[in-house]
């Protein structure tokens, strides 16, 4: 029971802080430029076409994909990706799937789809990053501890915290994208079917022998479940900066550089193999629903479950030894 209330009290502080508040807020402020950018950009594109007719929209998508195929300055993997997406929207068309119905279901599915590389982890690391360090630095910490409640149950207690504030705020994000870009297209979309199955090789080649369509709502239940994963990946990992450094604004900029240095690293040196065991490497779970080409060759579901499993594991292991041993009472 006690260990229960450290948890709520945990959780209450967290949401009393203005960081927190200040998350929210900028992810609904997002949620608003994202649609509103969109809803523009279909709309000029439709005016370019002069239909919106999506099977016009597609086969000039294409077209166009193809035309930049020819680029000599694309790197392997770029052009992997684009003949990956060449034979994915093919496959729509030959079998009247619109990939663009509008509704706030498909703005869902793509948020969540983008997101989780860098934007929703960044929000992670805004909320995770002071769990421990503001405490130690503030020496608040010590109330604690000094209340005869052990070392292992109050970090416990903030591991458990964080991981249902990064649930919370996947919930957020669920409640934002829906609410605010039905606005711009409509609060449906959750029937339309949406394809599964493609496997695609880093080398870009497609198999599309085991191609088959779900419900969008059950690929929102799919997606949202491996982005919680992957978030609680990130999580453990800044639970574990946060317990080393005392300060929250160094916890922060190492996250934060860590995370970006991964995604450049990702996009500007895909030939370096061994980057595929990074975690952030591999966050782009959802990718493997929908059949993106992986970042790196070697690259495959179980392999990315297991890469992020075994960074979480060894983050949160690291934060107890270094907090049970480290002197916070001085």
């Amino acid at each position: 029971m006690i260990f229960l209330h450290l948890v709520a009290n945990e959780i209450t502080k967290m949401i009393r802080k203005r960081r927190f508040q200040v998350v929210l807020v900028i992810l609904f402020a997002l949620m608003a430029v994202f649609s509103y950018a969109e809803q523009q950009a279909a709309s000029k594109l439709a005016t370019q076409l002069g239909t919106t007719d999506w099977h016009v929209r597609l086969q000039q998508q294409i077209t166009s994909q193809t035309n930049h195929m020819r680029s000599p300055f694309l790197s392997a993997a770029e052009k992997t990706a684009i003949q990956a997406n060449i034979r994915e929207e093919q496959y729509e068309l030959d079998y009247n799937i619109d990939p663009f119905a509008p509704g706030a279901a498909t703005f869902m599915r793509t948020f969540m789809d983008e997101g989780i590389v860098l934007l929703i982890p960044m929000l992670v690391i805004v909320i995770a990053s002071d769990m421990v360090s503001s405490e130690v630095s503030a020496g608040t910490i010590k109330m604690l501890l000094t209340r005869g409640v052990s070392r292992a149950r109050v970090l416990a207690s903030k591991l458990v915290a964080l991981f249902l504030l990064v649930g919370l705020l996947l919930s957020a994000v669920a409640v934002a994208s829906y609410a605010v870009s039905g606005i711009f297209f409509g609060y449906k979309g959750f029937g339309l079917p949406v394809l599964m199955g493609f496997h695609t090789t880093a080398t870009g080649y497609v198999d599309v022998s085991h191609v088959f369509t779900v419900p969008q709502w059950k690929y929102l239940i799919m997606t949202f479940g491996l982005g919680f994963f992957a978030c609680l990946s990130i999580a453990s990992l800044a639970f574990m900066v946060s317990t080393l450094f005392r300060s929250t604004a160094s916890s922060m900029g190492i996250m934060m550089a860590a995370l970006i240095g991964g995604t450049l690293l990702t996009a500007l040196a895909s030939s370096w193999t061994t980057a595929k065991y990074l975690p952030v490497v591999n966050l782009r779970l959802s990718g493997y629903l929908n059949g993106s080409p992986p970042a790196m060759e070697g690259m495959t579901f179980p392999f990315s479950l297991t890469v992020l499993l075994i960074w979480s594991i060894a983050a949160i292991a690291v934060s107890f030894l270094v907090f049970m041993r480290r002197d916070v009472m001085g």
